[in-house]
């Protein structure tokens, strides 16, 4: 073959009897949207696997003297998507990373699975306002591993401690008075109306809406809730009557999210949650009048009781043994 014949029309070599079965038999069906799931459900499990416990969503970096708005959860990247990359290309489908939008609609969120990991670990910065205005406010690292049996906690650099419900029988998420077992979460609709049925009932009122905030921050932050029903809950929260949204809201590390605040009795509640994936950036508590009393503080409006800032959350594999004088 001459270097004249890299230029001849492919059409002319497949030119005989039975070349359309030929290249009929090499195209292959796209792979349904189950097989895509599990597949990057187990590349995902398999990189958080291979880095121990490491997050699967990084929200912030830990700060070794003050928070700083720097994203650095993109660390993480580079493993998951080589691994993705090779079962994208085995499937024939396009692999994107999750990565900035608040746009709620049509958010990667679609595509992350918590996989079979046994645990959800989060880490979180606690803020609280001391009674004393003579004390500084007390600031607090906190990593907490969720199982289906129970809770276990490291708060600063204390001891790893079993903060798990014991007359629950198992890990629950208590929206008012209705618990959710971690086993409840796949059951859960998914439909916004139908969930806020099944999370609050006939429960009307003051109550009910600050019991339904709660509820839903402490599922969208303590749970392995899959992406539909994380996108239900959302929309759960904004709906709650007299819940006030704001996009484009900073938290303290300069991160942009969603605010939904909801007034509660003496105090203003705000999630500031990232629509990309629904992961909640943080919560504050602020007075909502001028005049609170807080041990021997007088509040003005606005000012802040208690932040808690989630830097990272996500499915692991392993956690840490509980301390034997803490049992």
């Amino acid at each position: 073959m001459t270097g004249q014949d890299r230029n001849t029309n492919s059409a002319d070599f497949l030119d005989f009897p039975g070349a359309g079965r030929l290249r009929a038999a090499g195209k292959v069906a796209p792979p349904s949207a189950d097989a895509v799931a599990t597949a990057l459900a187990a590349v995902r499990s398999a990189a958080s696997q291979a880095r121990e416990d490491g997050p699967a969503v990084e929200l912030e970096r830990e700060p070794v003297a003050a928070i700083v708005p720097v994203r650095t959860w993109r660390r993480h990247l580079p493993v998951l998507v080589s691994a993705a990359a090779v079962v994208a290309i085995a499937l024939g489908i396009a692999f994107q990373p999750w990565s900035g939008s608040e746009n709620v609609q049509g958010s990667p969120a679609a595509e992350e699975r918590a996989g079979t990991a046994p645990y959800w670990k989060v880490r979180t910065l606690q803020w609280n306002r001391s009674i004393d205005k003579t004390k500084r406010p007390d600031e607090t690292y906190e990593t907490v591993w969720v199982s289906r049996s129970g809770t276990r906690g490291k708060p600063g650099n204390h001891p790893v401690q079993d903060y798990s419900q014991k007359d629950m029988g198992g890990t629950a998420y208590v929206i008012g008075d209705h618990p959710v077992m971690w086993d409840d979460l796949k059951k859960l609709p998914t439909e916004p109306v139908a969930l806020r049925a099944r999370l609050v009932g006939k429960t009307t009122g003051e109550s009910a809406a600050e019991g339904l905030f709660d509820g839903v921050e402490e599922l969208l932050t303590r749970s392995p809730a899959e992406p539909r029903l994380r996108a239900a809950l959302f929309k759960v929260l904004t709906g709650i009557p007299g819940a006030r949204v704001t996009e484009r809201v900073k938290d303290s590390t300069g991160r942009a999210g969603t605010a939904v605040e909801l007034d509660a009795d003496t105090w203003r509640r705000q999630l500031i949650v990232d629509t990309r994936a629904f992961h909640v950036l943080e919560s504050r508590d602020t007075a909502r009048n001028d005049g609170l009393p807080w041990g021997n503080w007088q509040l003005r409006a606005g000012d802040l009781l208690h932040r808690t800032t989630y830097l990272s959350m996500g499915p692991v594999w392993t956690a840490p043994e509980l301390d034997p004088l803490t049992e």
